[in-house]
């Protein structure tokens, strides 16, 4: 059943995978757009996150609630590039799903980006705490928390994209 739901979209999507494979420009453009939405969402992002890690954890609730709108000032942005690069990715992988349907590291990868967006969603939540009391240090330390994951699920998704390009 699956083997046959799987042949059968290939052979739907068997347009798109022509066009792409067809066309250096589109696929070129799909990898431009895919990656730097990576560069704009992921420098963005891990340069918010070093600004709350390089605030000490004893910092006082002024500090707290700037770095915590500064952090808020670039989610809109990182949203948007995030957005175009899964689009962009999906559109990749829709282009050569027989033989990526059964690659690993796709999986892998997929997960990822779930946990990043996962990880997003709860990062917001706590810069919004300590937006509203910044005089909580639980909420600071639990953002803090949320910038090592983010750098971390970042830089694991890349290495992922990388091992995708290989194999």
């Amino acid at each position: 059943m699956i083997v046959t739901v799987l042949e059968q979209l290939v052979e739907t999507l068997e347009p798109w995978s022509n066009a792409v494979s067809n066309s250096t420009a589109l696929s070129a453009g799909l990898t431009f757009v895919h990656l730097g939405a990576m560069m704009i969402g992921g420098g963005l992002a891990i340069g918010a996150d070093r600004l709350v890690l390089k605030a000490p954890r004893t910092a006082d609730a002024t500090t707290r609630r700037a770095v915590a709108d500064a952090v808020g000032d670039v989610h809109r942005v990182v949203i948007i590039a995030l957005t175009c690069s899964l689009i962009t990715g999906l559109l990749q992988v829709a282009a050569d799903l027989e033989s990526l349907s059964g690659n690993w590291i796709l999986w892998i990868k997929a997960a990822l980006v779930a946990s990043l967006c996962a990880n997003g969603v709860v990062m917001v939540r706590d810069e919004r705490a300590v937006r509203r009391a910044p005089q909580l240090v639980a909420a600071f330390l639990a953002l803090r928390v949320r910038a090592v994951t983010s750098i971390a699920l970042w830089m694991a998704i890349v290495l992922a994209g990388v091992g995708l390009m290989q194999g």
